[in-house]
């Protein structure tokens, strides 16, 4: 970690009674900074906007979001920012407990992070080489066994309990495998642990419905804009993932990773593939 501001101070830690900590009751973005701007800055605030409404939590203001934010990435302009907004610190008078306290400040937590190996941009903006996501061999993952549980009042936003990532995470340690695909309780795909998944079948792209579980990643969503006409969002079977034509995973940090093999299925970086990672490259 570079930097970090707690409610606006340069700060390493949040209150021990904060709701955040204690429930969760929060939410997040991770943001990508390519020479000193953040890339797709709206469309964050757009879903943490909507995820606050939503949780019934105050909206914090968009103008010191990003004031805190430049504060935090001063001096490292090719980084990783995470911003946490939580229901904030009760009172110690009020009672504790899971009820929303009807007034609570929020808690805002800014910070700043390296990025990834291999992510780094050259000074003209060419990809470092070493980045997976355009490695001829492209990514080798796997169909994760933990199931992610259907509710469709969360569904969508990204909120800070994250234990069914991290419980299908820790289902390998093989460094050869980069991600796992996580199926809901209906068995269809929703979703990579840290990803959002595209399934290429007759030139379409099609990725799951999150309606009922699984995070809407800002990525995802550019790329269901800039390829509307192409694009469907539907319910997809595992016997669809095994016979599609091509499969990418897309995240803000990480951006466009070609899958070439999820377990004993192989795939080919195809030309639509391509196309999007080099719609991306342009952006």
């Amino acid at each position: 970690m570079h930097d970090c501001l707690v409610n606006g101070e340069i700060a390493h830690s949040v209150n021990a009674a904060d709701r955040g900590l204690n429930y969760g009751d929060g939410l997040f973005e991770t943001l990508r900074v390519r020479h000193g701007q953040v890339r797709f800055w709206q469309s964050h605030m757009d879903r943490l906007l909507d995820g606050c409404k939503r949780l019934g939590i105050e909206r914090p203001d968009q103008a010191v979001l990003l004031r805190e934010v430049q504060t935090v990435i001063a001096g490292r302009p090719d980084c990783v920012v995470k911003i946490m907004v939580t229901r904030g610190t009760p009172e110690a008078h009020m009672a504790r407990g899971y009820a929303p306290p009807a007034q609570c400040p929020v808690t805002r937590v800014v910070s700043s992070w390296a990025l990834p190996p291999g992510q780094a941009t050259t000074v003209e903006g060419v990809r470092n080489p070493s980045d997976p996501s355009h490695s001829p061999a492209g990514l080798r993952v796997r169909l994760c066994e933990l199931r992610l549980a259907n509710q469709p009042v969360l569904a969508g936003i990204k909120h800070l309990n994250r234990l069914e990532q991290v419980m299908a995470r820790a289902e390998w340690d093989d460094p050869g495998i980069s991600e796992g695909i996580l199926l809901d309780e209906n068995n269809f795909v929703i979703c990579g642990t840290a990803s959002n998944i595209f399934v290429v079948s007759s030139g379409q792209l099609l990725t799951p419905r999150l309606d009922r579980c699984g995070v809407r990643g800002v990525m995802r969503g550019e790329i269901l804009r800039a390829f509307t006409s192409r694009c469907e969002q539907r319910r997809i079977s595992q016997d669809m993932l095994a016979e599609a034509d091509e499969v990418f995973l897309c995240n803000t940090v990480r951006g466009v990773m070609p899958v070439t093999r999820i377990d004993d299925r192989h795939y080919q970086i195809g030309p639509v593939t391509k196309e999007v990672r080099e719609w991306l490259d342009a952006q």
